[in-house]
């Protein structure tokens, strides 16, 4: 399930919306920014439940995809610059005050999704942002992993198997997270696929939480998983690398499946070239975006959080000679 980031490399278009076409490449799973004109508005709009960070408003058809409110007269300036734009076509949503915009819903493909949202960067404002919003989100960083990693972690959903029922853990448990603390933290959300590592103590300071899973060896599946995972945000870091754009504030939105652990060893063992480990990797956000100059260099508050990602699975997998 890659998300196949080698067409971010494509010349940018002239234009203001051109940092969007480029980033649309990022992957069919990426959230499309268009609106489906086969998208059936028969039946309930519900609120959409999946949602684990950011701004909330969401509802999902009766199809699987979402909506959310927009600005009706953005969509008409984006036609110049990506014809999937040209699909829009208005529908009447009953009860509802719209316009909205149709996206795609990224857990659509999961029975019992395990979603974490990381936010990436060491700088959370972009440029239009006036002094009171940059000293905010100044303060933010400095108060939470983001200034001395570019990572935080914005909030992360788990299914418990012994529960059957999901569990989310909110924006606070990423705020208390130290520079010492978050590697654990990230890796508990990965070894979690295979080994149940989330406990009663969940919404506990990360100090009081179980960490004896990080001096077991990780089982060949665990190690296969976190290899793959590592190997698309080796992909993303260079397709960022090579891109002229500043992003602030957007997201590495990570989503693997509860699976039946023996099966998916059986499987993966019986054909190892083919197995395909059921998790996607996306980049979100990207409301905060802007084109630079080439001259300017790589976008160095995005590429510290990758780097520090990569660093951290690189790290603990060395630690067991994985690597």
């Amino acid at each position: 399930m890659t998300s196949g980031y080698r067409d971010i490399n494509i010349q940018l278009q002239e234009g203001v919306g051109a940092v969007y076409g480029k980033i649309s490449q990022l992957g069919s799973n990426f959230f499309k920014m268009i609106t489906d004109p086969t998208a059936s508005l028969n039946g309930n709009v519900k609120t959409f439940d999946g949602q684990v960070a950011g701004h909330g408003g969401i509802l999902q058809l009766p199809n699987g995809s979402l909506i959310k409110g927009t600005n009706n007269k953005f969509m008409p300036e984006c036609y110049n610059f990506d014809p999937s734009f040209q699909k829009i076509q208005e529908q009447y949503l009953e009860g509802k005050q719209g316009p909205f915009i149709n996206m795609q819903n990224l857990l659509l493909p999961y029975h019992n999704p395990n979603v974490i949202d990381i936010k990436l960067g060491t700088r959370l404002y972009d440029d239009m942002a006036d002094e009171a919003k940059k000293q905010k989100m100044i303060s933010l960083a400095n108060n939470t992993t983001s200034a001395a990693t570019g990572i935080q972690i914005s909030a992360l959903q788990v299914f418990d198997k012994p529960e059957q029922k999901i569990k989310k853990i909110g924006k606070t448990y990423g705020k208390m997270l130290t520079v010492e603390n978050l590697p654990h933290a990230l890796l508990r959300f990965f070894y979690n696929i295979t080994e149940p590592v989330y406990k009663n103590s969940i919404y506990s300071n990360e100090e009081e939480l179980d960490k004896s899973f990080l001096n077991r060896e990780p089982s060949d599946y665990t190690v296969g998983f976190f290899k793959n995972i590592l190997a698309q945000i080796y992909e993303l870091r260079d397709a960022a690398y090579n891109s002229h754009v500043r992003i602030y504030g957007s997201s590495l939105c990570i989503i693997y499946e509860t699976i039946e652990v023996a099966r998916e060893v059986e499987r993966r063992c019986q054909n190892p070239q083919a197995y395909v480990y059921p998790f996607t990797l996306h980049l979100i956000d990207f409301a905060h975006s802007s084109l630079v100059d080439p001259s300017l260099g790589e976008d160095q508050s995005l590429m510290t959080g990758l780097n520090n990602l990569i660093v951290i699975f690189e790290n603990y997998l060395k630690t067991f000679n994985k690597l």
